[in-house]
């Protein structure tokens, strides 16, 4: 009787399937993640200066907080897949002045800007903390 050698290509197949599955969630996880800790960072930046409506500017290079509208109103998106593996991390503020501040107005006398979430968004990136995040998925996705 002839030894049969049979092939284990499904098998290899369906393994490699979980393990895209698992990879592909994993990174899903880690923008939101990622979605997360920027927009807690832009509200730590926004809350530094608060005072009262009258007093003169706090001298600093983010917002001064009068009502707290502009904190209140910046939110994480859920993670836009783009393509395998793939996704976007979404902040914004829906305060219809958030743009000005981030990016200065010829409106405003000074036309100065005080960004807040491009601050964030350094952070979360030369901290290495968004890395962290895309490695831990992995990493899980790996180990199964």
């Amino acid at each position: 009787m002839a030894n049969e050698v049979t092939s284990n290509l499904p098998a290899v197949q369906v393994a490699i399937e979980e393990l895209t599955a698992r990879l592909d969630y994993g990174l899903y996880q880690a923008t939101n993640a990622i979605s997360l800790a920027l927009k807690n960072q832009a509200v730590q930046n926004v809350s530094q200066n608060r005072h009262k409506i009258g007093e003169p500017r706090i001298d600093s290079p983010f917002p001064n907080t009068v009502t707290g509208n502009l904190r209140n109103n910046i939110m994480a998106a859920p993670a836009s897949r783009v393509g395998f593996g793939m996704y976007v991390a979404s902040v914004n503020s829906g305060a219809t002045y958030s743009m000005a501040l981030e990016n200065g107005s010829s409106l405003w006398k000074s036309g100065v800007s005080y960004p807040y979430m491009t601050p964030a968004r350094d952070e979360i990136i030369l901290s290495g903390k968004a890395e962290q995040y895309v490695i831990s998925a992995i990493n899980v996705a790996i180990r199964g």
